[in-house]
């Protein structure tokens, strides 16, 4: 189960302001390039949460070990 989306982690991940060793390729592209589009203007964070929460609740079970990682469960 994915954490609520006002987890603070959440944007965190989104904005870059944390490092994690993420696993999941797919992943690791999606929150890289969230980063840059959020420091540009072209991404809000709460769009880029949406985002990315999404992905990962299509692909649960192939980002779960990121997912314990992140919010430490």
């Amino acid at each position: 189960m994915l954490p609520d989306k006002t987890h603070p982690e959440w944007k965190y991940l989104v904005k870059g302001e944390k490092q994690y060793p993420l696993e999941n390729f797919v992943l690791q592209l999606k929150v890289t390039q969230t980063a840059k589009d959020i420091k540009s203007g072209k991404l809000s964070v709460d769009k880029a949460v949406d985002d990315i929460y999404a992905l990962c609740l299509k692909y649960r079970h192939a980002v779960m070990k990121d997912m314990k990682k992140i919010f430490n469960s």
